[in-house]
């Protein structure tokens, strides 16, 4: 999936579409199979989210790291490789600075908070409506705004 991903341009609604079949799941996996160390990685990216004073680039990293910490917790390879292969597109996606304002930040904080606390009860029913709730409202609130109907994700350094 990398290699066909890197250097590539993809529509921003592919992203936007297969975020939202396979975020859900990941989340309704991690709160069956979580472990305590899965949690601290997810505690550690809400911190950073939180942060209000981070920059525009340290927020968008903690999130991306928050959601491929959720698929990791999933404990799924196949689901794990997915969102890693993603996590550039999704970075390039989501950096847009007329999107991503204070309010943005702490709703996003707010959504993964509750997320990270319905995988942390090892709720999957709350777990997967917590998420699919997070990444549709982003996806239609994005669109909304996104000039771009494509991102070109770089080559990895």
């Amino acid at each position: 999936m990398s290699l066909v991903i890197r250097g590539q341009q993809i529509r921003l609604a592919a992203l936007l579409e297969t975020r939202e079949a396979i975020e859900p799941f990941c989340a309704q996996l991690a709160a069956r199979y979580r472990t305590a160390d899965d949690l601290k990685v997810l505690d550690a990216a809400n911190e950073a989210i939180a942060d209000e004073n981070s920059t525009l680039a340290a927020f968008l990293q903690a999130n991306v790291d928050w959601h491929v910490g959720v698929a990791i917790a999933s404990h799924n390879e196949l689901l794990t490789g997915l969102m890693t292969a993603l996590s550039r597109a999704i970075y390039t996606a989501t950096e847009n600075e007329r999107f991503i304002d204070a309010e943005v930040r702490r709703l996003t904080a707010k959504a993964h908070l509750s997320i990270t606390e319905a995988i942390r009860a090892q709720n999957p029913e709350a777990a997967v409506r917590r998420m699919n709730r997070h990444v549709h409202s982003y996806a239609q609130a994005v669109l909304e705004v996104e000039e771009r109907t494509e991102i070109s994700v770089p080559e990895e350094a």
